[in-house]
């Protein structure tokens, strides 16, 4: 079933595998009998061996596709379930092989390459002092924020049954197990394939924003309260390990963050009332996650005051807690007399539970007043000879305190501009500050009268009058912004994002609505104040280009300039991967990103204003996805500064997140490429040789770069090449897949220009084009060359000099090998039109072609991803059981879309549809 493991060299992965392989096999013969576990070897075999069908979906020449369509719908729903649930496995068992790699290199003594060992390590052989270190430390900013659109296609109920799974896997590696024990695992692992097989795969409706909230706390819940300490843990044995004679102090780094719940741009279901709920929901889970713990230390802190004093601010603190709480504080101290450790940690527990509760009195007012408590604790154990148990039971919890406080994640909120723009229209012209015609005014105009208006201290409309629905939804929102920061936690909200931020007045806008909500403005004693960072979106080519004008006109601004310095001039700008790659390729995509980072940092310099740049990566390629610590190393040097915020979405949270050791690494990994990418540029001074040759490189990028969007442009202005994307993939189906409860186009009109990027990257993904993530690589670098052998050299010299062309073009690679044009030719043929069908994939498959040839070239490769060996071989092997998955997605969209079933019929096509939908995520790691 898992066919071809015997391409991994290693013996503990392919152990692994053959492993799950007998278990998984196992399981089927007892759900779906031998005759279709036969069928499926089959379908595996022809693929494996290169047993291509014909183009033709109707054709019956094909064997394949006679033993596909020669099967009832009910197996076929099986068969793709079977496959599903083999790269599930796989995926586990490559988890579990990457964190047994970075161990053997560990025991060999050797840093994990990318890591902090290796960073810090770095630092040292460079002369870089401790200091500059300390320095460095105390000025990061680090916030991965967990995000929900439509691409993690896994269910909470699947995600715990694969954790469960992985963790028998890991425990199996312990060589102290009976062969007894081992069966037990064994039997264990079984079960929960077995619950997996029985569980449904797919959604049966969409899901509602609360269990989208749940998800994303999944991660919270199980894997970032406990590693946040065991990443401090690590940072400070490495700066140890290389600077022993320096004492560090290691301030909180990361930051956390949601969009769940907070992001309505586009989504309807996302309202004031969920946000609110959404902010309660993290509340609720950090307080039971301390009182948990909280429970645990009092269970283990059984240190008796008969045996070793404690500090007398201890014991003042503990009489002063029963003294407040009265009579039960009292029975509390009865419970333990002469365990004053017991004592003041159940006392801390009450705390808690009342906080939770919202009960006034003996309660935490912020997150200040339990650090306190805790630090009581700890100076009276260090005092006392439990310096060892301070640290080990005491300090995690501090370091999990300091950085998820009350709030556990910083909620953004997201908004379209036009929603903003349509709001504050009424408001203006309900306040008689403009008759009607403000969307008319010229954007010098509209700058002029939203200063004023922001200088004034009146509100612009009393709560009485009569506002359209839209714009009361509007308002709510910065409601809710203030009552959370008000009631739950200052750092319940992260930041304000500005969708299609196009000009300075949309964010000034943003600003007067947060006026009317009493979240800035002029105080009674004529203060100015500003309690929301509102942060500019540019994601289209057109607005990344002018984003350095727009930002200009911010901060030329009296009044925005007023109200930034409220915010310690700290200006964040996110830039939007998927509409820019969606809208220019990604060639040009990577260029503008990376041009428009360069000189927003000088503007910003200009007016002595600290950036902060926010990071909105997909999963794919396509969408700005690809290894986080190369990413943070590929941007412009100089641009990073410590402080770096980024989004986790789709399979990149489950792959990374879903376990502890592996989230560990990822951690690490980001951590120390800010690190170095801070540090680093510090290291290289403007007239340096690397810099003058980084110059000269993005100057030759800068040239590709107005090819490839010409020729990308050539492609999806096509006449025919809508028709061609919406037959030859599945997108016109995702809308019936219950993955996200966004929904698929912003307008709903159906062109490109309303898709959103991330169903416009699945569907074309599961279709193998995958074109997002690399045309017109091979027709731009060939353009660019003009058969000159100096400039095939200068490509050459980019990848193995620059790492932001290095990343781009391994990025590149890794889409490729994931590609199949042969798989691709299938999908076309769902094309009506012969001629459109033809025409568009011919073109898509020489370029495709040609991108091999050039991908070759510059690298110094024989074949693709020969300098990622693991990689390769990972992508191989997966073939023989996604190609065939990806057969029966043809034949099941050709009859969705041409037999007339209806009704249950109907039904269980969709599912086995959406069945392939998912497996084929699944096997190609990657959705949107």
């Amino acid at each position: 079933m898992l066919a071809a493991y015997g391409m991994y060299q290693d013996n503990t992965l392919v152990n692994d595998i053959a492993y799950l392989k007998a278990i998984l096999s196992d399981v089927l013969l007892e759900q779906i009998g031998k005759r279709l576990l036969k069928v499926m070897e089959e379908l595996s075999a022809s693929a494996g061996n290169g047993v291509v069908p014909s183009p033709s979906v109707s054709s019956t020449s094909s064997k394949l596709f006679k033993k596909i369509k020669g099967l009832r719908l009910d197996e076929t729903a099986q068969i793709i379930q079977a496959y599903s649930i083999n790269f599930q496995l796989v995926n586990l068992a490559e988890e579990n092989f990457g964190m047994q790699d970075r161990r053997r290199i560990q025991r060999q003594g050797e840093p994990v390459p990318g890591s902090l060992d290796e960073c810090i390590r770095a630092f040292r052989k460079k002369g870089i002092r401790p200091e500059k270190i300390q320095f460095l430390l105390n000025q990061l900013a680090i916030s991965p924020v967990i995000t929900a659109h439509p691409t993690e296609v896994k269910r909470r109920t699947v995600l715990e049954k694969h954790r469960r799974i992985y963790l028998a896997i890991f425990r199996k590696e312990n060589p102290i197990w009976t062969n007894r024990e081992k069966e037990v695992i064994r039997e264990e692992i079984l079960g929960e394939v077995q619950k997996l097989w029985q569980t449904g795969d797919i959604r049966l409706e969409s899901p509602k924003v609360e269990e989208e909230v749940q998800n994303g706390l999944f991660y919270f819940n199980k894997t970032f309260f406990e590693v946040l300490p065991m990443l401090h843990d690590e940072l400070l044995y490495y700066l140890r390990k290389y600077y022993p004679n320096y004492n560090f102090s290691i301030p909180p780094l990361l930051s956390f963050g949601s969009w769940i719940g907070g992001d309505r741009d586009g989504n309807p279901f996302v309202t004031g009332e969920k946000t609110r709920w959404t902010l309660n929901s993290h509340k609720e889970l950090v307080l039971s996650q301390y009182r948990e713990i909280v429970s645990h230390l009092i269970s283990r802190l059984s240190i008796s005051r008969q045996l070793i004093l404690p500090s007398k601010e201890l014991l003042i603190s503990i009489k002063k807690d029963a003294r407040d709480m009265g009579v039960e504080g009292e029975k509390i101290i009865a419970r333990n007399p002469h365990e004053p450790y017991r004592q003041k940690l159940s006392l801390i527990k009450k705390k808690l539970e009342n906080t939770a509760a919202n009960r006034e009195g003996f309660s935490y007012r912020d997150r200040e007043e339990f650090i306190e408590d805790l630090n009581i604790i700890q100076r009276s154990l260090s005092a006392h000879k439990g310096e060892r148990i301070a640290r080990l039971e005491i300090y995690p919890l501090i370091w999990q305190t300091l950085t998820f406080g009350f709030h556990l994640a910083k909620l953004d909120i997201r908004q379209h501009s036009e929603v903003h723009r349509m709001a504050a229209a009424e408001l203006l012209e309900k306040a008689d500050v403009v008759k009607s015609g403000y969307l008319a005014l010229s954007e010098q105009d509209k700058m002029r009268l939203l200063s004023g208006e922001l200088t004034s201290l009146r509100p612009l409309v009393p709560d009485y009058v009569r506002l359209s629905p839209e714009t009361r939804e509007v308002l709510e929102t910065f409601r809710v912004i203030r009552h959370a920061q008000d009631r739950i936690s200052w750092d319940s909200i992260g930041s304000y994002i500005v969708s299609m931020t196009h000009n300075a007045s949309d964010i000034l806008t943003v600003q007067l609505l947060a006026k009317e909500a009493g979240l800035c403005g002029t105080s009674d004693d004529h203060e100015l104040f500003n309690r929301l960072d509102i942060v500019p979106l540019f994601e289209t080519i057109d607005d990344l280009r002018r984003a350095p004008i727009i930002l200009k006109s911010l901060f030329s601004n009296p009044v925005y300039k007023r109200y930034l310095a409220k915010r310690d001039n700290i200006q964040e700008v996110m830039l939007g991967y998927s509409d820019s790659c969606k809208d220019g390729g990604i060639l040009t995509s990577s260029w503008e990103l990376y041009h428009a980072q360069k000189i927003i940092t000088e503007t910003a310099a200009e007016y002595q204003i600290k950036l902060k740049f926010f990071h909105g990566r997909g999963g794919t390629v396509g969408r700005g996805g690809g290894p986080t610590h190369k990413a943070i190393l590929a941007q412009p040097r100089g641009t990073v500064n410590g402080l770096i915020k980024i989004t986790e979405q789709g399979e990149v949270i489950s792959s990374k997140y879903a376990n502890l050791g592996t989230a560990l690494y990822n951690l690490n990994m980001l951590v120390a490429g800010a690190m170095e990418a801070t540090l680093g540029s510090e290291q290289l001074t403007v007239n340096s040789e690397q810099s003058k040759k980084e110059n000269i490189f993005e100057e030759a990028f800068k040239e590709i770069s107005e090819i490839s969007y010409g020729l990308y442009r050539e492609l999806v202005d096509d006449p025919d090449f809508l028709t061609y994307f919406y037959q030859a993939t599945p997108i016109q189906e995702l809308e019936h897949l219950k993955i996200g409860s966004r929904p698929t186009y912003r307008k709903g009109k159906g062109g490109v220009e309303d898709l959103r990027a991330i169903p416009w990257v699945f569907s074309w993904n599961q279709s193998r084009h995958i074109i997002p993530g690399w045309y017109p690589f091979g027709s731009s670098l060939k353009a660019f060359i003009k058969n000159d052998a100096s400039r095939e050299r200068m490509l050459q010299e980019m990848y193995e000099k620059w790492p932001f062309f290095n990343n781009l073009v391994d990025n590149i690679q890794m889409v490729i090998a994931k590609s199949d044009m042969t798989i691709a030719r299938l999908y076309s043929s769902l094309v009506k039109d012969k001629k459109i069908r033809d025409r568009i994939y011919e073109k898509i498959d020489r370029e495709f072609n040609l991108t091999i040839k050039m991908l070759l070239k510059i690298t110094g490769q024989k074949n693709m991803l020969d300098n990622s060996p693991f990689l390769q071989r990972s992508i191989n092997m997966r073939r023989p059981s996604i190609d065939p998955v990806n057969y029966i997605q043809v034949i099941l969209l050709e009859r969705l879309r041409h037999e007339r079933t209806s009704g249950n019929e109907r039904e269980k096509l969709i599912a086995a549809l959406m069945m392939s939908i998912n497996c084929v995520a699944a096997g190609l790691r990657n959705t949107g």
